[in-house]
């Protein structure tokens, strides 16, 4: 049947329902309640298109409004009527609104970065985001996102063990890891250093249909070309000179999956020999015979892998199944607190006396985490997700400034001559950044393939591969955390993390 009548209006399923849409979000950032970080309202929408439903003031305070656990912020130290925003309407076409906000009366309010009683916030600092702290003990932050309408889903609560936080970009990146993790695609992690790649691998790995066998993870520049046959698909004893009986990175993830990190530091030779194994399903090993493997791959990398950089496109087509990609720390503070007690749960040790899980009961030290965390949502973090490690590490040995540790100082800038560092300034800094390679090639200006051979040739410097499991053992066995046998063997605590998993320890 042919229609005849007026002409219909198509579907705009890009408009009549948006992925997204603006708003004015407010985030708890520290709360004596440590359940309650991370709770956000939506404070009215910010959509250019529809200045007219900007509403007129907004009153924040100890009852009001009520956020997303159905409870207002209820902080005996708040005042009822804190403060006030008010958007701002700015009369040029297309333009987003800015914002007043002002402290009501004598509460115990502070505002931004410079601790104003009141602030007129144009549509660029409402993208970073505003905090403010009320009382003593409870810091927000408002800012303009981009909100999914669908929100985080259902059973997103696993995943935020692996990926914390409550940011719009966070919530997206676990829909994306629960809607790729079942498939068989190998997947792409992309991202700064530190932005928490392995815990996105670890988080596709987890939620896969793989998730019974083994998650086996490789530094690819950290292996030596003239090794990588060996250390990627094993070599039986006298295979080569020096040779000894090893399975390799796929033949010990048979089964399950293979993280590739750094990927785009693999040398050309080693990228065709990770190709020829990917596209035939079958590894060559070394002074033996060819073995067929079942393995899924999750590659990342901070670098990029065009053909222009020299990483081969073919081997980027065969890992690039799914590509996520993983934002920045300074994009999204409102996961800084969230990350932050994740690594107090597992990879930071606090006197308990100091710990954020005291807050509700000292109220000294809800004041001191409260004032962090306000702080720490001024910072840019290049360093990202390490550099909160070793701010947090510093507030364990009460050091009064949040300036984290990683941060490079006159002493540790590269000379500006080009000189390559010298040993001893090599043996500081890398002691300095916990034994990260990222952190210390960063901060002395060298590329991490080049900073690995320098600790390869180093008589006093040792990466995890070069340790036996006796010695790993001995030193977990003697040792409280993971992080003090770590600083123990003098490797990184993420380097370590991967031998312990296949030893059994962790």
């Amino acid at each position: 049947m042919i229609y005849q009548g007026k002409t219909l209006p198509s579907l705009q399923s890009g408009v009549s329902h948006p992925d997204t849409v603006p708003v004015l979000r407010m985030t708890v950032v520290f709360h004596p309640d440590l359940a309650r970080i991370g709770q956000y309202v939506d404070l009215c929408p910010w959509d250019v298109r529809q200045p007219e439903r900007l509403p007129g003031a907004i009153v924040v305070g100890r009852l009001s409004p009520i956020l997303s656990d159905g409870q207002p912020l209820g902080d005996p130290h708040i005042s009822r009527q804190a403060f006030t925003a008010q958007p701002k309407a700015i009369d040029q076409p297309g333009a987003y609104p800015g914002l007043r906000v002002e402290v009501c009366g004598d509460a115990d309010v502070r505002i931004g970065r410079e601790q104003h009683s009141r602030l007129i916030a144009d549509n660029e600092r409402l993208e970073q985001g505003i905090a403010i702290r009320l009382g003593h003990a409870v810091v927000i932050i408002l800012r303009r996102v981009d909100a999914n309408t669908f929100g985080d889903y259902e059973g997103s609560g696993r995943l935020a063990d692996y990926l914390p936080g409550a940011s719009p970009a966070m919530q997206a990146l676990r829909r994306q890891v629960a809607a790729v993790a079942p498939t068989p695609l190998p997947v792409l992690l992309l991202g700064e250093s530190g932005v928490g790649k392995e815990r996105a691998a670890g988080a596709v790995h987890a939620l896969s249909q793989r998730a019974t066998g083994a998650l086996e993870t490789i530094n690819l520049a950290a292996v030596p070309e003239g090794l990588a046959a060996a250390e990627l698909f094993g070599s039986v004893r006298g295979g080569f000179t020096g040779a000894t009986a090893r399975d390799g990175a796929f033949r010990r993830a048979n089964g399950g999956t293979l993280f590739l990190d750094e990927i785009a530091d693999a040398p050309l030779a080693v990228q065709v020999q990770l190709l020829r194994a990917l596209e035939q399903g079958e590894i060559q090993v070394v002074g033996g015979t060819v073995q067929r493997v079942d393995v899924r791959i999750i590659a990342a990398t901070d670098q990029d892998l065009s053909h222009a950089s020299g990483f081969r496109e073919a081997l980027r087509n065969r890992i690039a199944g799914f590509t996520l990609t993983l934002p920045p720390l300074r994009e999204r503070p409102e996961d800084v607190a969230p990350q932050a007690l994740a690594m107090l749960l597992s990879e930071v040790d606090l006197p308990e006396a100091v710990h954020p899980e005291q807050s509700q009961e000292q109220p000294m030290v809800a004041a001191k985490w409260a004032r962090f965390f306000f702080a720490a949502a001024h910072r840019e973090w290049p360093g990202n997700a390490r550099e909160l490690r070793h701010a947090l590490a510093a507030v364990a040995c009460d050091e009064p400034s949040v300036t984290p540790l990683v941060t490079p100082t006159p002493r540790d800038k590269v000379d500006p001559s080009g000189a390559s560092p010298s040993d001893e300034d090599l043996l500081r800094v890398y002691a300095a950044q916990g034994y990260e390679v990222s952190a210390t090639a960063a901060l002395l200006g060298l590329s991490r393939p080049a900073l690995y051979r320098r600790l390869q040739a180093h008589p006093d410097c040792r990466l995890v591969e070069d340790l036996t499991d006796e010695q790993i053992e001995r030193a977990i066995s003697r040792a409280e955390s993971v992080r003090e046998a770590a600083m123990d063997l003098r490797v990184s605590i993420h380097a370590l993390r991967p031998r312990l998993r296949r030893l059994g320890r962790e």
